[in-house]
């Protein structure tokens, strides 16, 4: 019984190496994925943002107070779309382009932003993306009460 143990010593040190690899590279996924749904998530939360102040800062004015009717004025919705996203500024939000689809006579305003998340452990890899493209569109209504 004792001859048989000697002769398995030291196996578990090869394995230890190829363990602490495997265990690298999942934590490296973990990394690059959280990273990438955390910039998904700052771009969702800005697009929201952007739209709900162009609906409410989008009021065409003059109509309003002529008519009694409330119409969205594309380019002050597009005015508070800026604003909007320049008061949220973060390296992921800098780098959006931003289209901005408004209805006046539906009311509506649509907001899409795109932009990249550079990842942290991808770029080691040889051919492996440095950053990857996030996407996030939001819409607001607008809705006039009683």
């Amino acid at each position: 019984m004792r001859d048989r143990l000697g002769d398995d010593r030291g196996s578990v040190l090869a394995l230890v190496p190829a363990a602490m690899l495997v265990l690298l590279v999942l934590a490296a996924i973990a990394v690059d994925t959280t990273t990438e749904y955390l910039a998904r998530r700052e771009l969702a939360a800005a697009a929201d943002a952007a739209a709900n102040d162009a609906a409410t800062f989008g009021l065409d004015e003059a109509r309003f107070r002529d008519t009694g009717e409330f119409v969205l004025d594309p380019g002050r919705a597009e005015e508070a779309v800026r604003r909007a996203l320049a008061a949220r500024s973060s390296a992921v939000i800098d780098r959006a382009a931003i289209a901005v689809d408004s209805d006046a006579e539906a009311g509506t305003v649509t907001v899409t932003l795109r932009s990249s998340a550079h990842l942290v452990f991808a770029p080691a890899l040889p051919g492996a993306p440095h950053d990857v493209d996030v996407v996030a569109r939001a819409t607001a209504d607008v809705y006039v009460g009683d």
